[in-house]
Protein backbone atom coordinates (compact mmCIF):
# COMPACT_ATOMS: atom_id res chain seq x y z
CA UNK A 1 0.00 0.00 0.00
CA UNK A 2 2.81 2.51 1.00
CA UNK A 3 4.81 1.83 -2.15
CA UNK A 4 1.37 2.09 -4.63
CA UNK A 5 1.18 5.82 -2.42
CA UNK A 6 4.58 6.52 -3.07
CA UNK A 7 4.70 5.32 -6.96
CA UNK A 8 1.35 7.44 -7.46
CA UNK A 9 2.71 10.49 -5.33
CA UNK A 10 5.97 10.66 -7.76
CA UNK A 11 3.78 10.63 -11.02
CA UNK A 12 1.06 13.42 -9.88
CA UNK A 13 4.33 15.43 -8.85
CA UNK A 14 6.41 14.72 -12.03
CA UNK A 15 3.46 16.16 -13.75
CA UNK A 16 3.72 19.04 -12.04
CA UNK A 17 6.89 19.73 -14.87
CA UNK A 18 4.88 18.61 -17.81
CA UNK A 19 4.01 20.94 -20.37
CA UNK A 20 0.52 22.29 -20.88
CA UNK A 21 0.06 20.25 -23.77
CA UNK A 22 0.71 16.93 -22.66
CA UNK A 23 -1.47 17.68 -19.65
CA UNK A 24 -4.26 18.66 -21.71
CA UNK A 25 -3.76 15.12 -24.27
CA UNK A 26 -3.73 13.25 -20.79
CA UNK A 27 -7.02 14.90 -19.12
CA UNK A 28 -8.36 14.28 -22.69
CA UNK A 29 -7.50 10.94 -23.36
CA UNK A 30 -8.91 9.95 -19.42
CA UNK A 31 -12.08 11.58 -19.59
CA UNK A 32 -12.35 9.38 -23.25
CA UNK A 33 -11.23 6.45 -21.02
CA UNK A 34 -13.86 6.84 -18.62
CA UNK A 35 -16.58 7.54 -20.66
CA UNK A 36 -16.12 4.15 -22.70
CA UNK A 37 -16.30 2.50 -19.03
CA UNK A 38 -19.14 4.51 -18.26
CA UNK A 39 -21.12 3.68 -20.73
CA UNK A 40 -20.32 -0.26 -20.50
CA UNK A 41 -20.97 -0.90 -16.97
CA UNK A 42 -23.22 1.46 -15.67
CA UNK A 43 -26.57 1.49 -17.13
CA UNK A 44 -27.16 5.18 -16.36
CA UNK A 45 -24.94 6.32 -18.89
CA UNK A 46 -25.96 3.37 -21.62
CA UNK A 47 -29.54 5.12 -21.14
CA UNK A 48 -28.97 8.56 -21.08
CA UNK A 49 -26.53 8.54 -23.99
CA UNK A 50 -29.05 6.05 -26.43
CA UNK A 51 -32.18 8.38 -25.67
CA UNK A 52 -29.74 11.09 -27.04
CA UNK A 53 -28.79 9.03 -29.90
CA UNK A 54 -25.03 8.56 -28.83
CA UNK A 55 -23.52 4.91 -29.62
CA UNK A 56 -20.93 3.85 -28.61
CA UNK A 57 -18.63 3.99 -32.36
CA UNK A 58 -19.43 7.43 -31.22
CA UNK A 59 -17.92 8.02 -27.62
CA UNK A 60 -14.15 8.43 -29.29
CA UNK A 61 -14.81 10.95 -31.56
CA UNK A 62 -17.90 13.01 -30.26
CA UNK A 63 -17.21 16.44 -29.03
CA UNK A 64 -17.06 16.64 -25.06
CA UNK A 65 -19.13 19.48 -24.36
CA UNK A 66 -21.79 17.43 -26.79
CA UNK A 67 -22.27 15.16 -24.18
CA UNK A 68 -25.29 16.06 -21.63
CA UNK A 69 -24.76 17.49 -18.55
CA UNK A 70 -25.93 15.75 -15.56
CA UNK A 71 -26.73 16.93 -12.20
CA UNK A 72 -27.64 16.16 -8.44
CA UNK A 73 -30.65 15.49 -9.31
CA UNK A 74 -29.95 13.02 -11.57
CA UNK A 75 -27.97 11.25 -8.80
CA UNK A 76 -30.77 10.82 -6.56
CA UNK A 77 -32.91 9.62 -8.74
CA UNK A 78 -30.60 6.61 -10.43
CA UNK A 79 -28.28 6.44 -7.75
CA UNK A 80 -28.33 2.32 -8.21
CA UNK A 81 -28.01 2.78 -12.55
CA UNK A 82 -24.72 4.73 -12.45
CA UNK A 83 -23.20 2.74 -9.84
CA UNK A 84 -21.21 0.15 -11.68
CA UNK A 85 -20.97 -2.20 -9.04
CA UNK A 86 -23.93 -4.19 -8.04
CA UNK A 87 -24.92 -3.06 -4.47
CA UNK A 88 -27.91 -3.91 -2.22
CA UNK A 89 -30.24 -1.39 -1.16
CA UNK A 90 -30.76 -2.77 1.87
CA UNK A 91 -27.15 -3.08 2.82
CA UNK A 92 -26.38 0.37 2.00
CA UNK A 93 -29.49 1.68 4.71
CA UNK A 94 -28.29 -0.99 6.79
CA UNK A 95 -24.64 0.46 7.44
CA UNK A 96 -25.80 4.13 6.87
CA UNK A 97 -28.21 3.17 10.00
CA UNK A 98 -24.92 2.45 11.94
CA UNK A 99 -23.64 5.23 11.30
CA UNK A 100 -20.19 4.91 11.27
CA UNK A 101 -17.55 7.36 10.60
CA UNK A 102 -16.71 5.65 7.43
CA UNK A 103 -19.98 3.60 5.97
CA UNK A 104 -18.07 0.82 3.87
CA UNK A 105 -19.37 -2.01 1.91
CA UNK A 106 -16.43 -4.65 1.11
CA UNK A 107 -13.89 -1.80 -0.85
CA UNK A 108 -16.81 0.85 -1.54
CA UNK A 109 -17.10 4.03 0.43
CA UNK A 110 -20.06 5.56 1.27
CA UNK A 111 -20.27 9.76 1.26
CA UNK A 112 -22.30 12.24 0.62
CA UNK A 113 -23.14 15.81 0.72
CA UNK A 114 -24.14 17.95 3.77
CA UNK A 115 -27.70 18.83 2.60
CA UNK A 116 -26.55 22.54 3.10
CA UNK A 117 -28.14 23.15 -0.76
CA UNK A 118 -30.91 20.48 -0.70
CA UNK A 119 -31.42 17.20 0.38
CA UNK A 120 -28.11 14.73 1.26
CA UNK A 121 -26.83 13.05 -1.83
CA UNK A 122 -24.62 9.51 -1.05
CA UNK A 123 -21.71 8.99 -3.87
CA UNK A 124 -19.51 6.01 -3.74
CA UNK A 125 -15.84 5.99 -3.99
CA UNK A 126 -14.16 2.54 -4.50
CA UNK A 127 -10.62 1.89 -2.75
CA UNK A 128 -8.69 2.47 -5.73
CA UNK A 129 -10.31 6.21 -6.25
CA UNK A 130 -9.29 6.81 -2.40
CA UNK A 131 -5.85 5.54 -2.88
CA UNK A 132 -5.56 8.20 -6.19
CA UNK A 133 -6.55 10.99 -4.04
CA UNK A 134 -4.72 10.03 -1.00
CA UNK A 135 -1.50 10.32 -3.24
CA UNK A 136 -2.62 13.85 -4.46
CA UNK A 137 -1.06 14.65 -1.17
CA UNK A 138 2.26 13.27 -2.01
CA UNK A 139 2.46 15.80 -4.49
CA UNK A 140 1.15 18.77 -2.18
CA UNK A 141 3.74 17.71 -0.18
CA UNK A 142 6.05 17.70 -2.04
CA UNK A 143 5.71 21.05 -3.15
CA UNK A 144 6.23 24.38 -1.59
CA UNK A 145 8.68 25.89 0.93
CA UNK A 146 8.13 23.32 3.47
CA UNK A 147 8.69 20.36 1.13
CA UNK A 148 7.91 17.08 3.59
CA UNK A 149 10.39 14.04 3.28
CA UNK A 150 11.25 10.27 4.12
CA UNK A 151 13.00 11.98 7.47
CA UNK A 152 9.45 13.48 8.71
CA UNK A 153 8.14 9.80 8.92
CA UNK A 154 5.54 8.41 10.25
CA UNK A 155 3.25 11.17 9.16
CA UNK A 156 1.42 12.82 12.32
CA UNK A 157 -1.73 14.48 11.61
CA UNK A 158 -4.36 16.57 13.12
CA UNK A 159 -7.63 17.15 11.83
CA UNK A 160 -10.20 19.21 13.19
CA UNK A 161 -13.55 19.49 11.53
CA UNK A 162 -17.44 18.88 12.54
CA UNK A 163 -16.73 15.43 12.02
CA UNK A 164 -19.64 13.26 11.03
CA UNK A 165 -20.86 9.42 9.77
CA UNK A 166 -20.05 9.34 5.43
CA UNK A 167 -18.28 13.23 5.45
CA UNK A 168 -16.47 13.00 2.20
CA UNK A 169 -13.18 15.01 4.13
CA UNK A 170 -13.54 12.87 7.21
CA UNK A 171 -13.42 9.44 4.96
CA UNK A 172 -10.25 10.78 3.19
CA UNK A 173 -9.06 11.29 6.76
CA UNK A 174 -9.96 8.63 8.49
CA UNK A 175 -9.09 5.87 4.89
CA UNK A 176 -5.93 7.78 4.84
CA UNK A 177 -4.73 6.69 8.73
CA UNK A 178 -5.69 2.64 8.43
CA UNK A 179 -4.31 2.48 5.39
CA UNK A 180 -0.78 3.79 5.44
CA UNK A 181 -0.57 3.37 9.48
CA UNK A 182 -0.16 7.31 10.32
CA UNK A 183 -1.11 8.95 13.55
CA UNK A 184 -3.45 11.22 13.52
CA UNK A 185 -5.60 13.16 15.97
CA UNK A 186 -8.93 13.76 14.95
CA UNK A 187 -11.03 16.60 16.60
CA UNK A 188 -14.63 17.01 16.31
CA UNK A 189 -15.26 20.75 16.37
CA UNK A 190 -18.74 20.03 17.79
CA UNK A 191 -16.59 18.80 20.86
CA UNK A 192 -16.26 21.33 23.76
CA UNK A 193 -13.09 23.84 23.38
CA UNK A 194 -11.76 22.70 26.27
CA UNK A 195 -10.90 19.57 25.40
CA UNK A 196 -9.51 20.42 22.30
CA UNK A 197 -6.50 22.19 23.88
CA UNK A 198 -5.75 18.43 25.86
CA UNK A 199 -6.03 16.70 23.25
CA UNK A 200 -3.33 18.93 21.36
CA UNK A 201 -1.04 19.49 24.33
CA UNK A 202 1.65 16.99 23.82
CA UNK A 203 1.20 15.95 19.73
CA UNK A 204 2.68 17.99 17.38
CA UNK A 205 1.54 16.95 14.00
CA UNK A 206 3.18 17.71 10.72
CA UNK A 207 -0.23 18.50 8.75
CA UNK A 208 -2.41 20.54 10.71
CA UNK A 209 -6.14 20.73 8.53
CA UNK A 210 -9.90 21.28 8.66
CA UNK A 211 -11.88 24.29 8.69
CA UNK A 212 -10.72 27.89 8.43
CA UNK A 213 -13.11 28.67 11.37
CA UNK A 214 -11.13 25.79 13.08
CA UNK A 215 -8.12 26.79 12.23
CA UNK A 216 -8.31 30.57 13.12
CA UNK A 217 -8.68 29.02 17.15
CA UNK A 218 -5.53 26.50 16.98
CA UNK A 219 -3.99 30.19 16.00
CA UNK A 220 -5.43 31.56 18.57
CA UNK A 221 -4.54 28.82 20.99
CA UNK A 222 -1.12 28.86 19.69
CA UNK A 223 -0.66 32.60 19.90
CA UNK A 224 -1.48 32.78 23.53
CA UNK A 225 0.66 30.08 24.57
CA UNK A 226 -1.84 27.62 25.31
CA UNK A 227 -0.20 24.72 22.67
CA UNK A 228 3.30 24.87 20.71
CA UNK A 229 2.88 22.67 17.52
CA UNK A 230 5.17 23.33 14.41
CA UNK A 231 3.36 21.86 11.60
CA UNK A 232 5.05 22.33 7.90
CA UNK A 233 1.60 22.22 5.94
CA UNK A 234 -1.74 23.92 6.73
CA UNK A 235 -4.45 22.36 5.02
CA UNK A 236 -7.75 24.55 5.26
CA UNK A 237 -10.84 23.63 2.85
CA UNK A 238 -14.88 23.35 3.49
CA UNK A 239 -15.39 26.61 3.93
CA UNK A 240 -13.77 30.33 2.14
CA UNK A 241 -10.99 31.73 3.20
CA UNK A 242 -9.07 35.14 2.37
CA UNK A 243 -5.85 35.67 1.59
CA UNK A 244 -5.22 37.60 4.47
CA UNK A 245 -5.95 34.31 6.90
CA UNK A 246 -3.53 32.13 4.63
CA UNK A 247 -1.23 34.71 5.20
CA UNK A 248 -1.96 34.55 9.15
CA UNK A 249 -1.63 31.01 9.27
CA UNK A 250 1.84 30.81 7.71
CA UNK A 251 3.05 33.43 9.91
CA UNK A 252 1.73 32.10 12.95
CA UNK A 253 3.48 28.39 12.56
CA UNK A 254 5.80 29.09 10.03
CA UNK A 255 4.09 27.19 7.73
CA UNK A 256 3.07 26.17 3.87
CA UNK A 257 -0.94 27.13 3.58
CA UNK A 258 -2.92 25.29 1.20
CA UNK A 259 -6.67 25.46 0.47
CA UNK A 260 -7.58 22.45 -0.32
CA UNK A 261 -10.94 22.51 -2.93
CA UNK A 262 -13.06 19.35 -3.52
CA UNK A 263 -16.32 18.48 -2.78
CA UNK A 264 -18.40 15.24 -2.03
CA UNK A 265 -18.71 14.73 -5.91
CA UNK A 266 -14.55 14.92 -6.19
CA UNK A 267 -12.76 14.95 -3.12
CA UNK A 268 -9.92 17.08 -4.66
CA UNK A 269 -10.18 19.31 -7.48
CA UNK A 270 -7.97 21.92 -7.08
CA UNK A 271 -5.59 24.12 -4.93
CA UNK A 272 -4.48 27.50 -3.90
CA UNK A 273 -1.04 28.00 -1.47
CA UNK A 274 0.73 30.41 -0.32
CA UNK A 275 3.57 29.52 -2.22
CA UNK A 276 1.97 30.28 -6.02
CA UNK A 277 -1.02 32.85 -6.90
CA UNK A 278 -4.98 31.75 -7.75
CA UNK A 279 -5.41 28.50 -7.74
CA UNK A 280 -4.89 25.75 -10.09
CA UNK A 281 -7.37 22.67 -10.89
CA UNK A 282 -5.58 19.56 -11.59
CA UNK A 283 -6.53 18.33 -14.93
CA UNK A 284 -4.70 14.94 -14.13
CA UNK A 285 -7.87 14.04 -11.86
CA UNK A 286 -10.63 16.01 -12.80
CA UNK A 287 -11.66 16.97 -16.61
CA UNK A 288 -13.04 20.35 -16.57
CA UNK A 289 -14.98 22.55 -18.15
CA UNK A 290 -17.50 25.55 -17.18
CA UNK A 291 -20.76 26.74 -18.63
CA UNK A 292 -22.14 29.78 -19.72
CA UNK A 293 -22.61 31.42 -16.19
CA UNK A 294 -18.88 30.43 -14.72
CA UNK A 295 -20.23 27.61 -12.41
CA UNK A 296 -17.59 24.58 -12.88
CA UNK A 297 -18.37 21.17 -14.66
CA UNK A 298 -16.05 17.69 -13.37
CA UNK A 299 -15.49 14.36 -14.70
CA UNK A 300 -13.85 12.93 -11.94
CA UNK A 301 -10.79 10.91 -13.50
CA UNK A 302 -10.30 8.05 -11.27
CA UNK A 303 -13.38 6.88 -9.52
CA UNK A 304 -14.91 3.83 -11.81
CA UNK A 305 -16.89 2.59 -9.68
CA UNK A 306 -19.32 5.87 -9.69
CA UNK A 307 -18.61 7.65 -12.79
CA UNK A 308 -19.77 11.25 -13.28
CA UNK A 309 -19.97 12.16 -16.60
CA UNK A 310 -19.65 15.81 -17.31
CA UNK A 311 -21.40 16.90 -13.51
CA UNK A 312 -22.85 20.65 -12.88
CA UNK A 313 -21.98 21.51 -9.78
CA UNK A 314 -23.28 24.87 -8.14
CA UNK A 315 -19.87 26.38 -7.47
CA UNK A 316 -18.79 29.41 -9.64
CA UNK A 317 -14.96 30.35 -10.57
CA UNK A 318 -13.39 33.79 -11.79
CA UNK A 319 -11.27 34.00 -14.29
CA UNK A 320 -11.03 30.22 -15.53
CA UNK A 321 -8.43 29.68 -17.69
CA UNK A 322 -7.07 26.76 -19.57
CA UNK A 323 -4.25 28.74 -21.32
CA UNK A 324 -2.48 30.14 -18.06
CA UNK A 325 0.98 30.13 -17.95
CA UNK A 326 1.95 29.77 -14.79
CA UNK A 327 4.06 28.02 -12.16
CA UNK A 328 1.53 24.77 -12.58
CA UNK A 329 1.03 23.46 -16.13
CA UNK A 330 -2.82 22.88 -14.82
CA UNK A 331 -6.06 24.75 -15.73
CA UNK A 332 -5.66 28.16 -13.78
CA UNK A 333 -8.34 30.21 -11.43
CA UNK A 334 -8.48 33.49 -9.73
CA UNK A 335 -10.39 31.99 -7.44
CA UNK A 336 -13.85 29.67 -6.54
CA UNK A 337 -16.15 32.74 -5.62
CA UNK A 338 -19.39 30.75 -4.10
CA UNK A 339 -22.31 29.05 -5.19
CA UNK A 340 -24.75 30.19 -7.65
CA UNK A 341 -26.88 30.33 -4.66
CA UNK A 342 -25.18 32.74 -2.97
CA UNK A 343 -25.79 35.59 -5.57
CA UNK A 344 -27.51 38.44 -4.01
CA UNK A 345 -29.80 39.64 -6.81
CA UNK A 346 -30.83 43.57 -6.66
CA UNK A 347 -32.80 46.17 -8.93
CA UNK A 348 -30.54 48.78 -10.05
CA UNK A 349 -31.92 52.43 -10.49
CA UNK A 350 -33.43 51.54 -13.88
CA UNK A 351 -35.32 48.44 -12.58
CA UNK A 352 -33.12 45.34 -14.35
CA UNK A 353 -32.08 42.79 -12.19
CA UNK A 354 -28.03 42.65 -11.45
CA UNK A 355 -25.94 40.53 -9.20
CA UNK A 356 -23.20 41.18 -5.67
CA UNK A 357 -21.54 38.01 -5.22
CA UNK A 358 -19.96 38.00 -1.65
CA UNK A 359 -16.34 36.95 -2.48
CA UNK A 360 -16.06 40.64 -4.42
CA UNK A 361 -15.03 42.35 -1.01
CA UNK A 362 -11.65 40.31 -1.48
CA UNK A 363 -11.20 42.94 -4.14
CA UNK A 364 -11.77 45.81 -2.16
CA UNK A 365 -8.02 45.50 -0.24
CA UNK A 366 -9.96 46.43 3.03
CA UNK A 367 -7.54 45.77 5.61
CA UNK A 368 -8.41 44.25 8.91
CA UNK A 369 -11.53 42.25 8.34
CA UNK A 370 -11.37 38.66 9.41
CA UNK A 371 -14.40 37.30 8.38
CA UNK A 372 -17.89 38.74 6.86
CA UNK A 373 -21.54 37.21 5.99
CA UNK A 374 -24.07 39.41 4.21
CA UNK A 375 -27.51 39.64 5.20
CA UNK A 376 -30.02 40.33 2.30
CA UNK A 377 -33.27 42.25 3.72
CA UNK A 378 -34.48 43.08 0.22
CA UNK A 379 -34.01 43.78 -3.10
CA UNK A 380 -32.16 47.14 -2.54
CA UNK A 381 -30.59 46.67 0.90
CA UNK A 382 -27.97 44.17 2.63
CA UNK A 383 -26.39 44.22 5.70
CA UNK A 384 -22.73 43.73 6.11
CA UNK A 385 -21.64 41.78 8.89
CA UNK A 386 -17.74 41.90 9.77
CA UNK A 387 -15.46 40.37 12.69
CA UNK A 388 -12.40 42.83 13.02
CA UNK A 389 -8.97 41.40 13.13
CA UNK A 390 -8.35 44.71 15.78
CA UNK A 391 -10.10 47.32 17.83
CA UNK A 392 -9.76 49.73 15.36
CA UNK A 393 -13.43 50.67 13.98
CA UNK A 394 -13.70 53.98 12.81
CA UNK A 395 -11.07 54.18 9.87
CA UNK A 396 -12.04 50.36 9.14
CA UNK A 397 -15.58 51.66 8.52
CA UNK A 398 -14.62 54.76 6.33
CA UNK A 399 -12.62 52.29 4.38
CA UNK A 400 -15.52 49.85 3.63
CA UNK A 401 -17.61 52.57 3.22
CA UNK A 402 -15.52 54.20 0.26
CA UNK A 403 -14.83 51.10 -1.48
CA UNK A 404 -18.55 49.28 -1.25
CA UNK A 405 -19.65 52.91 -2.57
CA UNK A 406 -16.99 52.67 -5.29
CA UNK A 407 -18.02 49.38 -6.26
CA UNK A 408 -21.86 49.94 -6.22
CA UNK A 409 -20.87 52.67 -8.61
CA UNK A 410 -19.19 50.49 -11.15
CA UNK A 411 -21.76 47.97 -11.23
CA UNK A 412 -24.87 50.64 -11.37
CA UNK A 413 -26.33 49.63 -8.13
CA UNK A 414 -25.66 53.00 -6.08
CA UNK A 415 -29.22 53.19 -5.40
CA UNK A 416 -28.93 49.64 -3.17
CA UNK A 417 -28.42 50.83 0.66
CA UNK A 418 -26.30 48.89 2.91
CA UNK A 419 -25.24 48.93 6.41
CA UNK A 420 -22.04 47.66 8.19
CA UNK A 421 -22.21 46.16 11.58
CA UNK A 422 -18.63 44.84 13.69
CA UNK A 423 -19.76 41.59 15.71
CA UNK A 424 -17.35 39.17 17.84
CA UNK A 425 -18.37 36.36 15.76
CA UNK A 426 -19.96 34.74 12.51
CA UNK A 427 -22.13 31.32 13.71
CA UNK A 428 -21.89 28.62 11.90
CA UNK A 429 -24.38 26.44 10.80
CA UNK A 430 -24.97 23.61 13.17
CA UNK A 431 -26.12 20.95 10.72
CA UNK A 432 -22.80 21.62 8.16
CA UNK A 433 -20.38 22.97 10.38
CA UNK A 434 -19.89 25.81 7.81
CA UNK A 435 -20.57 29.83 8.15
CA UNK A 436 -23.15 31.01 5.32
CA UNK A 437 -21.41 33.47 3.15
CA UNK A 438 -25.16 34.90 2.03
CA UNK A 439 -28.41 34.78 4.29
CA UNK A 440 -31.23 35.77 2.53
CA UNK A 441 -34.18 37.29 4.82
CA UNK A 442 -36.36 38.81 1.73
CA UNK A 443 -39.57 37.81 1.10
CA UNK A 444 -39.50 37.16 -2.77
CA UNK A 445 -36.91 35.53 -4.62
CA UNK A 446 -35.84 37.35 -7.21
Amino acid sequence: MIYELIKNGRMFYEHNSWNREDILRYSQEKFRNVLKYAYNSSIFYRELYNIKGIKEEDLNSIPINELPVIDKSMIIDNFYKISTKKLSEDKIIKVMDKSPMLPKIRNNYIVHTSGSTGKPTNFIYNKHALNILEANFVRLSLSGEKSIGLKDLPIKSLYIAPVGSGYACTALAIFGMKQYKCKSVIINAKNPLESWESMIKNYNPLYLSGYPSCINIICKLQEDGRINIKPKKVITGGEPVTQDEMMYYKKVFNADVIDYYGCTESICIGAASTFYEGMYLFDDINYVETDEKNRLIITPLYNKGFPLIRYQLTDIVEDFNKDYKGELPYTHIKRVVGRDEELMWFVNGNGKLDFLHPLFIDDLDVNGIKKYQFIQKSNNYFVLKCVKWSEEENNLVKGIKYQLDRFLKDKNLKNVKYNIQFVEDIPVNPHTGKSKLVIKEIGVRL
